[in-house]
């Protein structure tokens, strides 16, 4: 299971961390000032809009931490 976090200064940025890692970047992430915990994500290998848990898993792996931003672009239609 990840948790993920977001920016309180900047809407856009997130970071996951996995829910059962204790070192300490994660740690820091979760007494953070600056993040507020957001939701989790399942760690079932399924990519969702916007976070791709296979990309997290090597983030975390060599980091403690996956930081990551997202944009959503307003379309009144599908462009083909």
């Amino acid at each position: 299971m990840f948790e993920i976090y977001r920016s309180k200064q900047n809407q856009h940025h997130y970071v996951a961390i996995r829910q059962d890692d204790d070192r300490e970047n994660p740690i820091g992430i979760r007494k953070s000032q600056n993040l507020s915990f957001l939701t989790y994500v399942a760690d079932d290998g399924e990519p969702r809009i916007a976070f791709d848990p296979n990309e997290a898993k090597s983030r975390i792996a060599r980091d403690g931490f996956y930081a990551f931003a997202v944009t959503i672009e307003i379309r009144e239609h599908a462009e083909g």
